[in-house]
């Protein structure tokens, strides 16, 4: 009988497994030097910190964990909008991602 009923899991739904550790760096090393501008923008990224690999077909809808299924995206480094990373993982999710409004009740761009 669980004691927590009402208590939301933290695990993780799928049981893909996905590479960690040194194979994964690797693996971000080969995607980038293969393309090393986001997929979405074109914008230029550095290595190791300026992008995110993420997978084109999402692994929990069934995408295999491939380089070939493997995109470069940028991430938000300090900016006040997020990067296409952030951007793609929240419609894959179903989400959509608030928008700052300025004080002239405009939306606010880098």
């Amino acid at each position: 009988m669980d004691e927590y009923p009402h208590a939301l899991r933290t695990r993780r739904t799928d049981n893909s497994p996905r590479l960690r550790g040194r194979k994964l760096q690797a693996r971000r090393l080969r995607v980038w030097t293969a393309s090393p501008c986001c997929a979405v923008c074109g914008k230029l990224t550095s290595y190791p910190s300026g992008f995110e690999l993420d997978h084109k077909v999402p692994l929990f809808k069934g995408g295999e964990d491939t380089d070939e299924n493997c995109q470069v995206l940028c991430v938000n480094l300090g900016g006040r909008s997020p990067g296409c990373h952030e951007h793609k993982t929240a419609s894959d999710l179903g989400y959509q991602l608030k928008v700052e409004i300025g004080l002239d009740g405009w939306p606010v761009e880098d």
